[in-house]
């Protein structure tokens, strides 16, 4: 048991750690998106920023050919030579070669010019593989008369020649180790060097201790590297190493969202400047390609091994043809993968097809019946909704009918009201009347067994009696008339004759009807003979006669009642 445990429990430490290796690469990835995305747009413009360049060359050319003094020839011969720096080397050398020669003849005494461009001839030497050529240059230096930049240029190129010398021999893990180790001995000298004035060689400390295994870096030194790397963000050769040596010390803390981010910055200077003496982008490859990241880690490399092939940097295209048959081969098993994949998809992609071409005609049938019930659902629609404002109006009209009915069964009811009215006036006063026939009756007998003969003659003679009773029916007559009827005058006025109409503020002011209106009412109230007429207005037949058919000439009768 204790011995499966030992099997078992390194392996699970192995995993474990692929595992959260996988993440993190995953996580460096993602965060880097957009910075990845920018070098893959500035990768696909790489032709327009080469016809810049050449360009800018053919300009500087041009402006060489009109030159006449020495120090302007140096000053353009420099210029081209930065231009073909990391883009030609073999122009480079050419321009190198030819600035040297303009160096000794205008400043034979200024023996740091005429170094500098012996070094550049040299760091271009190395580029081409040319390992003796650059050692019997550099032997022809004398260390001790040259000044601080120089001296450190001096240095770099050793450092640069032991860098790339440890990429032929990486087969040999002895020789490559020994290579690194002189090119830190060089960059430790550089670092010695004091009152270096520019930013040029800040990534040396960071540089001399990633190589060096046990090695301290200052936080100090990497501070200030980020620092002009974070705040120089032109394209620039020396921007673009800073920002590689960044990554390199990113990659040797763990910290892998750094190492994309920097790595990915030093590779898009490279890219803008049309450096083909490029280690970011290759580096970056890799590093995708160890992620999965297959398309873009081919791309990179193609790129990186074009540009080297152009540049003639034999290092680079060594150090390249060992990365790119493995990466090929992977790319190569992915499309076929991906072929496969996609073999498959077009057969699930037909079968789904024809799935589909049988759901389109089902649902154009279906689609049918819809719509047919649609139209017959709008035609019942149309219908019910005639029906709707049928019965609208059926209601309103029942509601106008209603509300008739309610005014005619108020009306039905005060009619009735007044009916019942009349008709217990018309008992009060027949009872009325009655009793003073007795009370008058009575009298009269009264008058006959006293045998006052005289008087009971005068009694029965007397008109006045009548008449005073008559007055008081008209009274009451008159009242009752303008209580049944309140719009009686108006009424009247409407069917009278102009010379016939009367007053109805007069009328309602006295509270007294004439004859032709007491006529008038008892017509309205259903009286329709004359001779009840005149029997109960105690008025001749003639002047009923006469107010029915419109005659006035009976108007001292009707004053005289």
């Amino acid at each position: 048991m204790p011995r499966k445990l030992i099997i078992i429990i390194p392996l699970f430490i192995f995993l474990l750690l692929n595992a959260l290796h996988a993440n993190g690469a995953k996580t460096a990835i993602a965060r880097n998106e957009p910075l990845l995305s920018r070098l893959d747009s500035i990768l696909s413009n790489h032709f327009r920023l080469v016809n810049e360049k050449e360009i800018r060359i053919d300009g500087l050319k041009e402006t060489l050919k009109r030159t006449k003094t020495g120090r302007d020839s140096l000053a353009l011969t420099r210029q081209l030579y930065d231009e073909y720096l990391v883009y030609d080397s073999d122009s480079a050398l050419l321009f190198a070669d030819q600035s040297r020669s303009i160096a000794e003849k205008i400043a034979p005494e200024n023996y740091n010019l005429i170094t500098e461009w012996k070094l550049n001839q040299a760091f271009l030497l190395t580029v081409q593989g040319l390992y003796d050529a650059t050692l019997r240059l550099l032997s022809e230096i004398d260390a001790q008369k040259l000044n601080n930049e120089t001296k450190a240029l001096y240095f770099n190129t050793y450092a640069y020649l032991h860098s790339m010398s440890s990429v032929f021999v990486d087969s040999d893990k002895k020789l490559k180790e020994e290579e690194l180790r002189k090119a830190n001995i060089y960059r430790d000298s550089i670092q010695q060097i004091k009152n270096l004035t520019t930013d040029e060689w800040l990534w040396v400390p960071v540089a001399l201790n990633i190589d060096n295994p046990g090695a301290h870096i200052s936080e100090v030194d990497v501070t200030a590297l980020q620092k002009s790397v974070d705040n120089n963000t032109l394209p620039s050769r020396k921007n673009a190493i800073n920002a590689y040596w960044l990554s390199r010390y990113y990659e040797s803390m763990g910290d892998e969202v750094q190492m994309v981010k920097y790595k990915t910055m030093a590779a898009i200077y490279d890219a803008r400047i049309v450096n083909r003496e490029i280690a970011a982008l290759q580096e970056l490859a890799q590093y995708l390609f160890d992620n999965e990241d297959l398309n873009r880690a081919y791309t990179y490399l193609i790129y990186a091994v074009n540009q080297a092939n152009l540049y003639h940097n034999r290092y680079r295209i060594v150090s390249l043809s060992d990365a790119l048959p493995s990466v090929r081969d992977k790319y190569k098993n992915d499309l076929e993968k991906r072929d496969r994949r996609l073999s498959l998809m077009v057969w699930v992609l037909g079968v789904l097809s024809f799935f589909l071409v049988g759901c389109i005609v089902f649902i154009i049938f279906e689609f049918n019946k819809l719509k047919k019930i649609r139209n017959l659902l709008k035609k019942a629609n149309g219908e019910l909704s005639v029906s709707v404002k049928q019965r609208d109006k059926a209601i309103c009209q029942l509601e106008q009918s209603n509300s008739e009915l309610h005014t005619l069964n108020k009306e039905l009811q005060e009619t009735n009201t007044q009916k019942l009215s009349l008709l217990a006036y018309a008992f009060k006063l027949t009872a009325h009347y009655i009793n003073t026939l007795e009370d008058y009756r009575k009298k009269l007998l009264k008058k006959y067994k006293a045998k006052r003969f005289d008087e009971l003659g005068i009694l029965i003679n007397d008109p006045e009696l009548i008449k005073e009773h008559y007055q008081g029916f008209y009274a009451d007559f008159d009242k009752m008339v303008l209580s049944l009827f309140p719009k009686f005058i108006e009424e009247y006025n409407e069917s009278a004759s102009a010379e016939n109409q009367v007053s109805p503020e007069m009328v309602n002011k006295t509270k007294i009807l004439n004859t032709r209106l007491r006529i008038h009412a008892l017509r309205k109230l259903g009286v329709s003979k004359s001779s009840d007429i005149a029997g109960m207005l105690n008025v001749s037949i003639r002047t009923v006669y006469n107010n029915k058919t419109g005659s006035t000439g009976l108007n001292q009768e009707e004053n005289s009642n």
